[in-house]
């Protein structure tokens, strides 16, 4: 008798069905995911292009995280320098008024530039994050400290009031007077030398080594007034009293690209800032009994001619305004999104590569899946066939 089907045709039609299945399930799983394979295998003569464009890719989103951080401390330290202009403007505007009456103003004057002061801290030592904006690359170290043990507070009179503070005018003349030609006597001397390019001939009344202010005012209106002048000078402020700034001078920079890099900020010495920092400390350190109003008088336009470098911007010299700082600031913002619209484009290109090498094309999967379960249906129909044979049947 003739067998209706043998073992090994029906083992045959079973393993056929059973990969139809299997590409169907396959095809669920590219379907749902959206892939082509869940391995590197399914997609082995494209794997070499991939890696290179996620490699690729994660750079440039690094790159692009730059530029992001950037133009975010760039926003942060724009709006600090703008709070700083604020301050020299109120300060321009109270001494204005002040210098009316230098004396009579002066307990309000100090008490403005001490909170202008503790203000004009809070901006310089700006943070993003726990990041210090304008320490340089001393990021972790506050940009300015009135810290005692780091400080040293300039100060133009002992407590008293009437004595020129000693260590004071010893930088001075260490700092401005040390230079060979001046002579070496009393600092009244040294004073009157740098002031007329001679020596006195009458020697000043009283300790000519530690001559007191009222003592300078009666001796000498003009030497006085000369003297504050100098005090108050960009030389005096600046260069020896710089242990206030915590950063270093480095400018911080980003890297946009694997061959760019791109400088953006300032930090917290630059001079307008230095200027207007020093003189509210000098004011703020002044005694609380007033001192003379012909030293007011001096320091309030020294300080408003200090103020108006500061603020106001000049062409003719090297000095940069607050306001040219904010333009130095915003100087690279266009470049910045130059380089993000760049970015971003190259991550949406590469996205669409990695699409094409991943992706699956959905119609096409659901055609193939559909063409998979009519095969299946197919085979699970003769299956279903063969087992309800018998003999019987051909009988």
């Amino acid at each position: 008798m003739t067998r209706v089907g043998t073992f090994a045709q029906q083992k045959l039609l079973m393993f056929h069905t059973l990969r139809t299945q299997n590409r169907l399930f396959d095809g669920s799983i590219r379907l749902a995911s959206g892939q082509k394979s869940q391995q590197y295998t399914g997609i082995a003569k494209n794997v070499s292009r991939l890696l290179a464009v996620e490699t690729a890719l994660m750079h440039t989103r690094e790159y692009l995280k730059n530029v992001e951080v950037a133009q975010r401390r760039i926003e942060l330290t724009d709006f600090n320098l703008a709070g700083i202009e604020d301050i020299a403007r109120e300060l321009r505007g109270f001494l204005e008024d002040a210098g009316d009456s230098p004396a009579g103003n002066f307990s309000a004057l100090k008490s403005f530039a001490t909170n202008a002061r503790a203000l004009l801290i809070d901006h310089i030592n700006a943070r993003d994050g726990d990041r210090y904006l304008l320490s340089g690359n001393r990021v972790d170290q506050e940009t300015v400290t009135v810290d005692p043990s780091k400080y040293t507070a300039i100060s133009l009179f002992q407590a008293d009031a009437i004595t020129i503070d000693s260590t004071f005018y010893a930088q001075y003349r260490d700092e401005v007077l040390g230079a060979a030609g001046f002579p070496q006597g009393s600092f009244y001397e040294q004073i009157y030398f740098d002031k007329n390019g001679v020596v006195p001939t009458v020697p000043f009344p009283a300790d000519p080594a530690n001559p007191t202010a009222t003592e300078f005012i009666a001796e000498d209106p003009d030497l006085w007034t000369y003297y504050v002048t100098r005090l108050s000078s960009t030389e005096m402020l600046a260069t020896p009293k710089l242990d206030y700034y915590q950063g270093d001078s480095n400018i911080p920079k980003i890297r946009v690209s694997e061959s760019t890099t791109i400088n953006y900020g300032i930090t917290g010495d630059e001079e307008a800032i230095q200027q207007l920092f020093l003189f509210l400390d000098a004011v703020s350190n002044l005694p609380t009994i007033a001192p003379p109003n012909a030293f007011l008088a001096t320091l309030i336009d020294e300080g408003m001619k200090t103020l108006s470098k500061v603020i106001d911007v000049d062409t003719t010299t090297s000095f940069e305004s607050i306001s040219e700082l904010r333009n130095r600031i915003v100087g690279p913002v266009n470049l910045l999104a130059t380089s993000r619209n760049s970015l971003t484009l190259a991550i949406n290109n590469a996205l669409n590569v990695i699409d094409e090498t991943e992706g699956i094309n959905e119609a096409e999967v659901i055609a193939q899946m559909q063409t998979e379960q009519l095969i299946l249906e197919a085979s699970f129909r003769t299956v279903a066939k063969i087992q309800s044979l018998s003999l019987v049947n051909f009988i």
